[in-house]
């Protein structure tokens, strides 16, 4: 047995059209999550591809770990991922799913309202779920105060700031995230427009927290290490 290190997947939101939402009485919008924390990014290949050094699409600026993330089909950067302050590097995703992996179970996550135009997210809800093992019953706490449920309810978020560079916009909130006792558990957030407690619209990408003291078995440890490559 082996006592491992934390290991957080921190995903993005499914981006939801704006067309598609005013289709709807009330769309529920998926935020941007990440850790204010060093993170390594995993991205499906089906949408994003890299280059290092010496690629004519290579831009140093965007540089992490040396390498550069790019749109598939558009040679073009993604700035909702580069959000993330300690973005350290990228890693072609295995098992299809992209967001942040942080080697810590304790860090601040932000919830941030990018956006191409100002925006008002209401109601906004952390959801934590797929608990591993199955059946376990972690200990989330939130600002140091321990979660009674699976959800914590986070208030509303007024997008409103533009980006340095003018062409988006960025709010932020965050929290103090931790979590012991079961092997992981997945976060993710959106707004609940009307109110239901449900996700009605979009799908969320997610995020995943192991918790530094629970031991695996040695085969476990082994693929866990794969995830930092």
């Amino acid at each position: 047995m082996k006592i491992i290190n934390a290991i957080v997947f921190i995903g993005l939101a499914s981006a939801i059209l704006a067309g598609a939402c005013a289709s709807l009485q009330a769309c529920d919008l998926c935020l941007v999550i990440y850790p204010d924390a060093p993170s390594v990014f995993h991205y499906k290949t089906s949408e994003y591809f890299t280059v290092r050094p010496g690629d004519p699409l290579y831009i140093p600026a965007y540089d992490r770990g040396g390498k550069v993330l790019l749109k598939r089909y558009t040679n073009t950067i993604d700035p909702v991922i580069y959000q993330a302050p300690n973005l350290v590097g990228f890693y072609a995703s295995t098992d299809g799913h992209d967001g942040y992996y942080v080697a810590t179970s304790e860090f601040r996550l932000i919830i941030d309202g990018f956006s191409k135009v100002p925006t008002y997210y209401p109601n906004i809800v952390l959801v934590f779920d797929n608990v591993k093992p199955l059946y376990c019953v972690p200990e989330i706490y939130i600002n140091g105060a321990l979660l009674s449920g699976m959800t914590y309810a986070l208030g509303n978020l007024n997008v409103t700031t533009p980006t340095p560079d003018g062409k988006n916009y960025s709010d932020v909130l965050s929290v103090l995230f931790s979590q012991r006792g079961c092997y992981g558990v997945r976060i993710w957030a959106f707004s609940d427009e009307n109110g239901n407690g449900i996700l009605d619209a979009g799908e969320c990408r997610t995020a995943y927290s192991h918790d530094t003291m629970v031991p695996v078995q040695e085969k476990t440890w082994s693929s866990i290490k794969e995830l930092f490559r």
